[in-house]
């Protein structure tokens, strides 16, 4: 008998795999700063697949939580093209969903509230 493996902080309820254009972040460490990117279309690198993996969790006491893991090679690209310093950029992740999986992505946050029911909070602000 093979026993599946669970985070020891959260049960996964419902979980899809969704394909992304791109998923990147910023990385900052005092003056050193990294932009760690894996990009479907990336003039740089060929054969990255990002992929985000959603899932509704559940950890002990607390409310229903969606989280989104990403997956898929990456690269790390020098900041060539910036404006304002990487250092005090507000925003440190980017998840780029194309257009094709839109959709998709609409029709799982409607079963995740399916599933959660009258206990919806501000999930139906998403649909």
């Amino acid at each position: 008998m093979v026993l599946r493996k669970r985070p020891k902080y959260a049960t996964h309820i419902l979980s899809k795999v969704f394909q992304l254009d791109s998923a990147a972040f910023l990385f900052r460490n005092g003056d050193d700063v990294y932009y760690c990117i894996s990009d479907r279309h990336s003039p740089f690198v060929s054969g990255e697949n990002p992929v985000a993996k959603i899932s509704l969790i559940k950890e002990y006491n607390r409310p229903y939580q969606l989280r989104i893991g990403i997956r898929g090679s990456y690269h790390i690209e020098p900041l060539s093209y910036f404006v304002k310093d990487p250092r005090e950029w507000i925003e440190w992740i980017w998840i780029i969903f194309p257009q094709s999986v839109i959709s998709d992505l609409r029709l799982f946050l409607t079963e995740v509230c399916a599933f959660i029911g009258d206990k919806i909070q501000l999930w139906e602000v998403l649909l």
